[in-house]
């Protein structure tokens, strides 16, 4: 995901995120979140160029929780989101999306502050970064009803 010039990465075998300014080729490494939680997906969100200002939304599965209800009742999603002008990563309310719906991986769009992925139900999730919120929404029936998930692409 490229977000004006800015290049967010980050490794799966020791997790550690970096940020690239293409522009200048320059990698500047992050602080690591909480990385004993596995990351789903993460996206970026550019507020300003110069002076440079950006965020990074992770999401990861949290911790089982076998006395909590909820966990039984919603797929949680564990939200840590991070900000350059703090530099730290600051945890959020978790998502509960219903039961049996995950975030179809590699579907990532952003969109006026928001990332947008595509879910397993044929839904699109929208995480609203400058407000820290989400929302899920169904596709136009004519989408979902001629096609598999695999053949639906987000486009910004």
């Amino acid at each position: 995901m490229i977000n004006q010039g800015v290049l967010p990465c980050h490794t799966h075998n020791k997790p550690c995120y970096y940020v690239c300014n293409l522009t200048t080729k320059q990698w500047q490494k992050m602080p690591s979140p909480k990385i004993w939680y596995d990351t789903m997906e993460f996206g970026m969100m550019v507020k300003r160029s110069k002076p440079l200002h950006y965020k990074i939304v992770r999401f990861s599965r949290p911790k089982f929780r076998s006395h909590d209800k909820k966990f039984y009742l919603y797929h949680c999603i564990r939200v840590e989101l991070f900000d350059l002008k703090t530099w730290r990563w600051k945890l959020l309310d978790e998502v509960k999306l219903p039961q049996e719906e995950s975030l179809y991986c590699m579907t990532k769009v952003f969109i006026n502050c928001s990332l947008h992925w595509l879910t397993w139900k044929r839904n699109i999730f929208v995480f609203d970064v400058k407000r820290e919120s989400y929302c899920l929404f169904l596709l136009p029936p004519p989408v979902y009803e001629r096609n598999d998930n695999k053949d639906i692409v987000l486009a910004e």
